[in-house]
């Protein structure tokens, strides 16, 4: 009801001369803060709007923030504001929110509105740390086709690089397959290893390495990285040749036709 009334108000505001004021009368295209600047910040306020996280913008905010001019608040002017205002070529790789949600935003996997939920959830509520600065490289690597070639990466090279660009040390995490991994736990860090199934996903931790198993042969065959729960379904990032051709973030797929998730770690535990 209350999209619904804005919907409504913005629409009539914008259709009444009185309510339409130019940049040199105070109006700033994107500035959803009123800060008199455009930046990432006015992104995640509108992120934090839409996901009913902050409701701190007033009708001019609003206005401001219908970058499209479509007479409602949605993702897409977050996407607007980032990819047509602010200067995305000039934010720097930094972990923090601003350019952290930037980066995200940039991932067209991420423009539906459970990934937007996502978004304002890691961005204000997870805890600093190594576990953000994994998925934040993670997240740098989405679109990163599937294959061992140059400019590829298949799901354990993807898991590994995550881990490698946060400055993980190897002897939390290695640099191996997906056997590999699971024997060097299995050898190294036994207590980190630990058994569950695609129905046990509340046991697991954001950073959680996901392992499973080939059925015909009891190695391990794929890896994925688990990143939080999305309207109550696990997500994570991982690259697969099938379903989605290489590095994406999305909700946790089934087994495949011959393997099974039989463990997780959690490396920085």
């Amino acid at each position: 009801m209350r999209k619904r009334v804005l919907t409504l108000l913005l629409c009539a505001c914008m259709a009444i001369g009185s309510f339409a004021y130019s940049t040199a009368e105070g109006r700033l295209d994107g500035d959803a803060n009123g800060d008199g600047r455009v930046t990432a910040s006015d992104a995640a306020l509108v992120l934090r709007y839409v996901a009913g996280l902050d409701d701190r913008m007033d009708l001019k905010g609003l206005l401001r923030a219908d970058i499209n001019g479509n007479g409602r608040i949605d993702a897409s002017d977050a996407s607007a504001i980032l990819r047509d205002v602010a200067d995305l070529a000039a934010l720097s790789p930094a972990g923090t929110d601003a350019d952290t949600l930037a980066l995200l935003m940039r991932q067209s996997l991420l423009y539906s509105d459970d990934m937007t939920e996502w978004t304002a959830r890691f961005l204000y509520g997870m805890r600093a740390g190594d576990v953000r600065k994994v998925l934040y490289e993670g997240a740098k690597l989405l679109g990163t086709p599937y294959g061992t070639g140059d400019g590829q990466l298949d799901c354990s090279a993807f898991v590994s690089a995550a881990y490698k660009n946060a400055g993980i040390s190897t002897s939390k995490y290695p640099r191996k397959n997906s056997d590999g991994t699971l024997n060097w736990f299995r050898s190294n860090h036994p207590e980190k290893l630990h058994e569950t199934d695609e129905d046990s996903w509340e046991d697991w931790t954001p950073g959680s390495v996901l392992i499973y198993i080939n059925d015909s042969t009891g190695k391990g065959s794929h890896l994925a990285l688990y990143v939080g729960e999305i309207c109550g379904y696990p997500a994570v990032m991982e690259s697969r040749r099938s379903g989605c051709d290489g590095v994406r973030i999305g909700y946790l797929m089934g087994s495949g036709t011959s393997w099974d998730l039989c463990y997780y770690v959690d490396p920085l535990a």
